[in-house]
Formats: structure tokens, sequence, C-alpha cells
């Protein structure tokens, strides 16, 4: 990934063209992504549901989005709103 955006920095594109850029070179591997889970999915319909949560899909995407944003606020480190962690307050 670092040659493509060496090469983006070098052209000085605006937010906007950089982003569509992005968009481009992102574009196969998310649909690679995407199509791994929709096989893993087709084979087993449960394989994205926490046991015990009877909202299956939803509630697991839900939770990972939860998880995703805890992630997110643990790693700003010490000082600031982390509450575990090496960086959070004790």
């Amino acid at each position: 990934m670092f040659p493509f955006l060496d090469h983006v920095i070098a052209i000085n594109p605006s937010p906007r063209q950089f982003a569509e850029s992005l968009a481009v070179f992102l574009e196969p591997f998310f649909d690679g992504l995407y199509q791994i889970l929709m096989d893993q999915f087709a084979e087993n319909p449960d394989i994205f549901s926490l046991p015990g949560d009877e909202t299956g899909a939803v509630g697991f995407g839900e939770k990972w989005m939860r998880s995703m944003e805890e992630l997110t606020k643990g790693s700003r480190g010490v000082g600031e709103d982390a509450d575990d962690g090496p960086g959070g307050s004790v």
C-alpha cells in the first residue's frame, strides 16, 4: 500500500481526488472480504451470532461496533479517556 500512497501524495491531489483514488484502490480488497464473509455465512448462518443473543447478525454487528469504539478510546493513551490497558489509568 505504501507505493500507492507515495504515488498519490507525489501528484498532490485534492482531498476529493485522494478519497476517490483510495476507494478505487481498496475496492478489490473489500470485494474479496465481502465474498469470504458471505461464503462463511452461507455455510453456517449462525456464524455471526452470539450465544444467548436472539438478535442474530444485528446483535453481532452492534457488539462489534461497540468493541471497535472501545478499542479506539483505549488507544488514546495516558491522560485521556482510556480506562484500561497499558496506557489507561489504574
